[in-house]
Parts: C-alpha cells; sequence; structure tokens
C-alpha cells in the first residue's frame, strides 16, 4: 500500500454508488444486445447458407464451414456475456 497514491473516503452515499454501478450494467447489457443484434442481421448470410447446407450438398466448401462457426462461436460469446451481465444485474438489484 503506498499512502500518497491510496484515496482515503470517509463516507460515500452508498444509494448513489449503486445506482451509478447499476446503470453502468444496464448500459453495458444493452450496447451488447445491440451488438448480439447487429450480428446477426450482419451474419444472414453466413445462417442461409447453413440452412441449405443442411438440406443440400455435403461437399461445402470447408471456408465456409469454418466462417459459421466462426460467426455461431461470436454469437455464443455474446450470449455468454449477456448472461454474466444479467446476473451481476440481479446481484446489484436484490442484494
Amino acid at each position: 500500500h503506498n499512502p500518497s497514491t491510496m484515496f482515503y473516503l470517509w463516507t460515500i452515499d452508498r444509494q448513489r454508488t449503486a445506482r451509478a454501478v447499476t446503470d453502468n450494467v444496464l448500459t453495458c447489457l444493452h450496447n451488447m444486445r445491440l451488438r448480439r443484434q447487429h450480428e446477426v442481421e450482419v451474419g444472414k448470410e453466413w445462417i442461409e447458407r447453413a440452412k441449405e447446407a443442411d438440406e443440400g450438398d455435403e461437399n461445402d466448401n470447408e471456408t465456409d464451414k469454418m466462417n459459421y462457426m466462426k460467426f455461431c462461436q461470436g454469437l455464443e460469446r455474446l450470449d455468454k456475456a449477456i448472461l454474466q451481465l444479467d446476473e451481476t444485474l440481479m446481484v446489484l438489484r436484490d442484494y
């Protein structure tokens, strides 16, 4: 602990601090949902190709498969991040 770089808080407004943190989490959650929606709109082509691949040939291009897997992995990461933020928000509001 370096005393020259420490902050000493004698009092804090807990409600104001909790409200600020909750607002930040809500903003992040909103941005993550918008990002996921944008990614789905951009990746509609990959989704359609995957549906066509299920119905059609088994000899699809390997790069298409890899790109689709990366797309799905990105969506899964966004979903996990959204769930974590939602759990954080629940903890902040309920406890």
